[in-house]
Formats: C-alpha cells, structure tokens, sequence
C-alpha cells in the first residue's frame, strides 16, 4: 500500500492509473478505497465515479454497494446511482440493476436522493431494446409514483419503448398525454402507427407536425413502402426538402425489398434516381452502390456496371470487401470471367464469402478444375462452398463427382440438399433425386426442397409423378409458393388436365398469392394448352403488367386455337403498348395466319420481321409461311420457298410441305418431299407414315407394303397414337385399339353406338389413312377404335351431361375422326375440345372451329 506521506499528486496518479486497469482484485480495490477515504480531497465526482464503474468492470458490484455505503454522510450519493444502474444493464445483468436499485431506495432520505431521470430513461431503453415488456411497465408505474411521468424526456422514452415492444394502445396512450410534443416524440409516433399499418392516422400526424427533420419524412416514406404503396413514398420522397444520404437509403432499400427493381424499366428510373442523388452532392453508400451491381447484373447492363466500378475507386471503396464481391458477381453474370478474375485476384483479403463467389463464377463458365483448385487451396469453407462445388459439377452433368463433395459436406444443411436434388433432376436422374428427396426428414423440407422435385419431375415429363408429389405436399401442410404453382401449371398444360388447372386457379386466390407475369404466364399458358381459351383471355386482361412473355403466349394460345384474327389484334394492341415484339411473337403471328387461312396478312408479317422490325426469319418462320401456303394449295410456291430461303431447310420445313401433300394428294411432290425428309432423318417413323397414308388414300398398296418394309428394314417404329381424357381430376390415357381398361365392356358398348348412330346420319367411314389393304369393313372397325374415339367414348360415360368434354392427342388427327367427332357433338349434343399435336378443334353442333382447315 501507498505510503501516507506522499504527495497528492502521487496519489492520485496511482489511484488513476490504476482504475485504467480492465480487472481489479478485491485487495486492489480496498486499497484505492482506503486511500480516497483517508485523503477527503479525494472523495470527488470524477474519482468516485471511476471507481464505482472500475468495481464493476472488476465484476465486483457489491463492493460497490459498500463504498458508497462508506461515503460520508454529508455527502449526496444520489449522482452516483445511475453510475452503477447503468452498467449492470449495459452487461444485460439485471440481478445486479436491481441489487443496486433497492440499495438505492434503502439508502435515500425521506425527499432526498430521488433517482435521477436518466437513469429511468435507461431502464426504458433497455427494455426497449431487449424487449422487455415487463420491466418498461413495472417502471412506468415507478415513474408515474415519483411524479416524473411528465417528464418530457420520460415520455419520449416510454414512448419509444411501448412502440418497440409493440404495444400500440399504451403508445397512443402516452402520446395523447404528452404535455408537449416535439419532433422526436411524433417522429416516434409516426413509426409505430407505420409499424401497425395505420398509414392514414400516420400521415395525418405527419401532415399536422409544425416542424419536420429528415427522420419525419424518413419514418413517412418507411411507412408507404411497408404497404407495399410505392407510388405514394415516392411523391413524398420527392417533396422531402431536406434530404440526406440516409434519405436516399431509405427510398432504395424500399425500392429493392418492395421488387420495385425487378422491372427493367424501373432498373432505368433507378440509374436516374443515382444520378440525381450524385449531383445533389451526395456520396453513395455502399449499401446503395451494392444495390446497384446488383441490379447492373439481373439485367446485363455492362457499361452502367463498368462505369460503377471507376465510381468505387472515386469514392475510396475499393477495399470494401463486399463491393469488390458484388462486383465479382458482376462480371461473372454479364460473361466477363476475365475481368471477374482480376477483380478477386486484386482483393486485398478474400473472405469466404468471395471465394464462393468466385467458384460460382468459374461453374458458371465450366471452369470446373479451377473452381475445384479455389475449393482445394481455401482454409475456411462453409456449406455455401460446398454447395457451389456441388452446382459446378452439376452443370457439367457429372452428378457422380456432385454426390462425392455433397458427402464429403460437414455442414450440410437443407441448401445442399436441395443443390444435389437440383442436380440429379437436371440430369434427369429422378429416381436418385427422388431417393434422396425421401431420406430428408419431413420437418427439415423447405418450399425449395419440394419445388425442385416437383419441377424436375415436370421437366422430366414424369407430369403424373409431379402432381402426386403434389398431394403429398398438401397432406404434409406445407404451404405452396408461386413457384411450386408455375411448375404444377406446366404439368397441368402438357397434361391438358383442366380441371386440376383451375383447381390450382383457384387455390392461388384463395391464398392470395402474388400473380406477377411469371405465375400469369403459366396460367395463360395453361388455359390455352387445356383448351379454354376465353379464360386465357381473362386471365391476361387481369394482369396489372405484362411483358413480351404474356403477350406471346396469349397471341400463340389464340393462333393455336384457329383465331388468327384474335391474335392479330392482340399484335396490334402489344405494339399500341409499346411492346417489342421479338421473334416468338411472329410464330404465334404466323401460326394465326395459316390455321385461319390469311394469307396476304401471313405474308405481310413475314415481311415485316425484317423489314420494320430487324428480325432475321428463323427456321420456324420459314416453316411457318410453308404450312400457310402449302395448306392454302399453294404448294409450288411453298417448294419455291423453301429452295430460296437463306437457310438450310430441317425436317420441320419439309414435314410441313409433306403434309400439305398429303391434304392436297399430290403423290408426286409428296414422293420427292419425303425423299429430302429421309435424307435428313431416316430414322423417323413420321416420315414413312405420311408417305404411307398418302399411297393409302390412292390405293397404291404396294407402295404401302415397300413403305413398311423400308420401315423394318431401318428398325424405324411409328410412334403410336395415344389420347388423354381427364375425368374428376384423374388423367386417363389410351392408345388406339385399346381394350385394357377396367371400363372398356361399356366404352365397347358406346362405341358400337356411335357407330351406328353415326351411319343413321349418313356417316361414310374415311378409310384412307389405313395402311392396310382390307376390306373395308375391317377398315371401318380399324378407324372406329383409334384412340381419340376411344377417349370420347369414355367422355361420354363418365363427362357430365353440360359439360365440356376434352380431350388431349400426341399425333395429329386423321381426316376421318375429325368427320366422325363433328357428327359425335351434334347427335349428342355435347361440346368436344380435342388438342391435337398442331392445334385446337372446337366441336359444337356439328361444326369445327377450324372449318376443316388444318
């Protein structure tokens, strides 16, 4: 211990600098006590504070307690409370607060030594923070007992802590009974009221404040974005006349948590935002600079994203980690691998989280050695790396070396296992993706898990395996997200299962999910697929926006469905919008054209994709305008074409010439037709069988026969006709002549029926597409069981009287059924859709929507 004889100043040197210390012992602490008590001229504010926050800091609060029980009695200890309550709630200790907040009530005078307000105002704020509800409540009712529930301070704090602990009637409370209410306090209010989206009473608080700082317009514009109401924080940002960076912050980051700068033309308003904030002088965050590349990468705008990266530099941000990994992500998705590669090789430090993104940018481009080097020579890896390792394998298709890094995983999360499934399915290793997929526990799937199943089971075409998994999803209560919803509709389309698709339909308004243009695609996209076009249409009439994708599939739906006059408006009304239309749009075009017969307009629209609209007319143009003329007779012309065009002529361009041969009977064409066909394919079983039908329906036999042995001798197999019916959310399928299903005693017995009620109406058996040379009894029975009768004839039992009964083709339809299934919706006064591998048919009365143009 210090010698009593030595100077003041000595003393006090040794008292302070020893308090510096981070930890005292208790002897070391007993002798600074002995020394302030036996010096008086130590027993200052400065020193006993020091000494009460070093007690503590020595995790020794109770030897606080006792010095200041030891203080004199004349002096006031009431200062050097709140010294000791606001450390032990800094520490989150609250059973220290309250040893020293009752030793205070214990040691003060009867009006003397009252706690001090601030030290309320930490007990509020630290509920507040911790959210505590309790312990604000219990103290308020303290602060109302002392009188202090006026305080302005007080009620600010209180204010602020039943706002953040969610109590909005208590908030009101304490705000209506403010004695005064400055900015601070309404701009608390003003966030509560945000909080609990009572826009209106926030604006109206807003509106009436006589003074406003940049936090009140802040907390406003916080409030419009969190409805979701874009427009409106806008204006009022732009009203704002005190602006300041954090302004600028609060706008973006609304912009991008609302999907505001998902759009392409909301991504220009935001460079023009940027450009405004950089001439008011404002330097960008990082937070709005990250936003930004971010943004620069969804929508590949290289220059804007070059010209950032020099703004970085200009701001001294080029040793922020995360922008230099943003702009690594940059470069990588517009193509720039090398620039991505000198950015990560000029990081001062790489954390691990560039690293991955660098190995992500490697799998993007098939560098999978140097993302497998980069994964070798990391000392930290997370799951994350693994998981792109994982994704860069399974890229390439190598799904074995995929599996060995997911083994090898030690972190394994749902990611990875996600990652591996995604893997398998895009290699279309669905039985691997489905036996992983099962050993995740049920508790641990995410969305994600059972979304990635789903549409690899739709990409796979495994459609009825998709909605079976489905129904499990359903039975397990796991909520579906959009995507899960674009993947079933996909399913539903190719399946041409309706009633499923309107179930769906129904089950997204009824869970109101978001229809954006990807969830109304798929829906118009279904609708077509199903047949119901007028839903399609309704469909694409409610979406509040539409880009190139939803008018191409609304323009195609109506071609596919013979109203090329329909599509054609709709063109007309895509560019009134303003819409470019792109090549996929002259299709839908073309396509409208040749099934309704127009060509002078099928031939302006092909002149004008180059013409007007810089469009270079690809393979499926040119096959396009052949199907028009050819199916117009227009079949020298069509030949002239194709042995004009630019390029080289595939099998979709003969096979549309093939076919207009077959409508029109020109044997000679049609021979010289499907020599090219063979030349290019000879293994496609199509080929032979429109040269076939086309010597059938001339009776040229033995040109049959060669046609099929020709087939067998190049092991060529038709591809067999199958039609699909759906019956009470159930797919039925069935090929021609088939007798295996449960039903078929009836669907025999109805089918004996149409044919004889068929014959009562005058009905002659078209035999020309029977390559066999029978008798014409046998021929009528051979046609009388291909597979799309078979699936009306089930229709028939099974459909609802009223109701539309459709059914779904993978090859085109012969003449004969097309007859026969005119005559079927007019003897039994039913409404039949049949989707055949080139378009609609819409029987009614009698009648086809195509008028026997197809």
């Amino acid at each position: 211990m210090l010698s009593r004889c030595k100077p003041p100043e000595s003393i006090l040197g040794y008292i302070l600098s020893t308090l510096d210390s981070k930890f005292l012992t208790p002897k070391q602490l007993q002798q600074i006590h002995s020394q302030i008590l036996t010096n008086g001229y130590l027993v200052s504010t400065p020193i006993i504070t020091t000494f009460l926050y070093s007690c503590y800091h020595s995790r020794n609060p109770i030897y606080a307690l006792q010095f200041l029980y030891n203080l004199p009695g004349s002096f006031s200890k009431s200062s050097f409370w709140g010294s000791m309550i606001k450390p032990s709630l800094e520490s989150n200790n609250l059973r220290d607060f309250f040893t020293c907040y009752n030793a205070m009530m214990w040691c003060r005078g009867y009006d003397a030594n009252s706690p001090s307000v601030g030290m309320f105002a930490s007990v509020f704020q630290y509920g507040a923070k911790m959210g505590d509800s309790q312990l604000g409540k219990l103290f308020h009712c303290v602060v109302a007992k002392w009188g202090l529930d006026s305080d302005l301070v007080l009620q600010t704090g209180l204010l602020d802590f039943y706002a953040k602990t969610g109590d909005l009637r208590s908030a009101k409370k304490v705000f209506e009974e403010m004695s005064h209410r400055d900015v601070v306090a309404c701009n608390v209010m003003i966030s509560v009221l945000g909080k609990h989206g009572l826009i209106e009473d926030a604006r109206v608080l807003f509106d009436s404040m006589p003074e406003k700082d940049s936090y009140s317009w802040n907390s406003i514009i916080s409030c419009y974005f969190k409805i979701g109401d874009i427009e409106s924080a806008r204006l009022i940002f732009d009203r704002n006349p005190i602006k300041n960076t954090i302004s600028w912050n609060v706008l973006i980051d609304g912009y991008s948590k609302s999907g505001y700068l998902n759009n392409s033309h909301n991504f220009e308003d935001f460079v023009t935002l940027y450009n405004r904030m950089r001439f008011s002088d404002m330097c960008p965050s990082q937070t709005i600079l990250s936003l930004l590349l971010q943004s620069c990468a969804s929508f590949s705008a290289s220059q804007l994203g070059k010209s950032l990266h020099s703004e970085i530099f200009k701001w001294n941000f080029n040793h922020d980690v995360v922008l230099q990994t943003g702009l690594l992500d940059f470069y990588s998705k517009i193509g720039d691998l090398t620039s991505a590669k000198k950015v990560f090789d000029e990081m001062p430090q790489r954390d691990i989280v560039a690293n991955n993104a660098m190995i992500s940018a490697y799998s993007k481009h098939g560098f999978v050695k140097d993302a497998q080097k980069l994964f070798d020579n990391m000392h930290e890896k997370n799951s994350a790396t693994y998981n792109s390792m994982i994704t860069c394998y399974s890229k390439t298709g190598d799904v074995d070396s995929a599996r060995l890094i997911f083994e090898s995983n030690p972190y394994k999360d749902i990611v990875s296992w996600n990652a591996m499934i995604d893997g398998y399915c895009k290699s279309n290793h669905l039985n691997q993706a489905e036996e992983l997929f099962h050993k995740i526990e049920t508790k641990n799937k995410n969305p994600v898990t059972w979304n990635t199943m789903i549409g690899g089971f739709v990409q796979g075409k495994e459609l009825n395996r998709a909605l079976c998994l489905f129904d499990q999803m359903q039975a397990e209560r796991v909520k579906p997200t959009e995507v899960t919803m674009v993947s079933l509709l996909t399913a539903c389309a190719h399946l041409g299962a309706l009633n499923m698709g309107e179930w769906i339909h129904d089950y997204i308004k009824k869970n109101k999910l978001k229809i954006d243009v990807i969830l109304g695609n798929a829906l118009i996209d279904m609708y077509s697929k199903c047949g119901s076009i007028s839903d399609a249409v309704k469909v694409f009439q409610k979406l509040q926006s539409k880009n190139i994708y939803c008018w191409n599939s609304i323009i195609v739906g109506l071609a596919m469905h013979g109203y090329g006059n329909k599509s054609i408006d709709y063109f007309n009304l895509m560019k009134k919008e303003g819409v470019k239309p792109d090549g996929i749009t002259f299709i839908g075009l073309l396509c409208g054209c040749s099934h309704s017969g127009l060509i002078t307009e099928g031939k302006n629209y092909f002149h004008q994709m180059r013409t007007e609209y810089g469009i270079e007319p690809g393979i499926e143009h040119f096959g396009c305008m052949v199907d028009l003329l050819g199916r117009s007779g227009f079949l020298l012309e069509a030949l002239e074409l194709i042995t004009t065009m630019p390029l080289t002529p595939n099998a979709i361009v003969w096979g549309s010439l093939l076919r207009s041969c077959h409508k029109h009977k020109d044997t000679e064409l049609g021979e010289h037709v499907t020599q090219k066909l063979l030349e290019l394919d000879p293994y496609d079983g199509g080929n032979y069988v429109f040269l076939s039908n086309l010597y059938a329906s001339l009776g040229r036999w033995k040109d049959v026969d060669s046609c099929r042995m020709l087939m067998v001798e190049n092991r060529v197999r038709k591809i067999p006709g199958w039609s699909s019916i759906e019956v009470e959310n159930a797919v039925y399928e069935f090929v021609a002549g088939d007798s295996s299903h449960p039903e078929f005693g009836q669907i025999n017995e109805i089918l004996g029926e149409i044919g004889r009620k068929l014959k009562e109406g005058g009905y002659e058996a078209d035999t020309c597409s029977v390559l066999h040379d029978i008798d014409d009894e046998e021929k009528e029975m051979a046609v009388g069981y291909h597979s799309e009768r078979i699936a009306i004839a089930f229709g028939l039992i099974r459909v609802p009287f009223g109701k539309v009964i459709r059914v779904v083709k993978n090859l085109r339809t012969c003449d004969d059924c097309h007859t026969a299934i005119k005559i079927i919706s007019k003897v039994y006064e039913r409404e039949i859709v049949m989707r055949d591998r080139n378009r609609f048919h819409h029987f009614k009365d009698g009648v086809c929507s195509c008028k026997d143009f197809w």
